[in-house]
């Protein structure tokens, strides 16, 4: 199907990478989908005339300039100005701490690569998102970007921004001291999630709602994927409105 604008392409090729990127990887890999895939799948359909008149559409004819610049507008569009001060999630500061006590990182660059790993291994952060649900990697990327992480480089940003009010992290008492303070206690990052998708599915809860999602937590964590929670509290929702208009009635 013919992308009806340039930045509509570049939004098709993003969803094949599934993975963080640079804005300059992304014009990279812009170039090489659309003389790529792309082109195969509109010269089957229409011939290679109308591939190059369609490249004109869009203006895309003075090819480096022009495809640089529709990568730059799309990222405007989806992820705003490149200066732009990110809306880091403190979930995100939650899991620099984890990684650091987990891998037990000695120094800044493999503290970074500790947690990019937590952020982008499918065994990481990811499979407790996904919670037992055949979701798309690329949704997961979008929540990624919902939280704060766009690129690499944001990476980097949280992990500088942790270390300045930790600045004895690498301090092997001082992670022990970290550890021990998480002994006995659920894992917070997960039931940040699950408040998350709590938020998702009723936006302003009520102290009462968030003290039955902690319990809901608390008490099924070790028996129930994050999915079989979240039906729990929907089951409780539904109850709790059946009952108020009941009531009301």
């Amino acid at each position: 199907m013919l992308a009806e604008s340039a930045v509509e392409l570049v939004n098709r090729c993003y969803e094949q990478r599934n993975n963080l990127f640079t804005l300059e990887e992304m014009k990279e890999d812009f170039i090489t989908f659309v003389f790529g895939s792309y082109q195969d799948e509109i010269v089957m359909t229409h011939g290679l005339d109308r591939f190059y008149e369609h490249l004109d559409d869009l203006h895309l004819t003075n090819c480096r300039k022009d495809f640089d610049k529709a990568v730059e507008d799309w990222y405007l569009l989806y992820y705003g100005c490149q200066n732009e001060e990110a809306n880091y999630h403190d979930i995100l500061f939650i899991l620099v701490k984890e990684a650091l006590l987990v891998n037990q990182s000695d120094n800044r660059e493999t503290l970074m690569r500790d947690v990019t790993k937590l952020l982008t291994s499918p065994t990481g952060f990811m499979s407790r998102w996904r919670g037992g649900d055949d979701r798309k990697l690329t949704t997961y990327f979008k929540y990624l970007n919902q939280l704060g992480i766009r690129t690499y480089e944001d990476i980097e940003a949280i992990v500088d921004m942790w270390l300045l009010e930790n600045p004895n992290a690498f301090d092997r008492r001082h992670q022990q001291l970290l550890a021990k303070s998480r002994r006995g206690r659920p894992n917070n990052v997960e039931l940040s999630l699950l408040l998350e998708m709590a938020c998702q599915l009723k936006p302003e809860l009520t102290p009462q709602e968030r003290e039955r999602i902690r319990k809901i937590y608390y008490y099924h964590r070790k028996s129930l994927t994050m999915r079989e929670m979240m039906e729990k509290f929907k089951k409780y929702i539904v109850s709790k409105n059946k009952a108020n208009n009941s009531h009301a009635g």
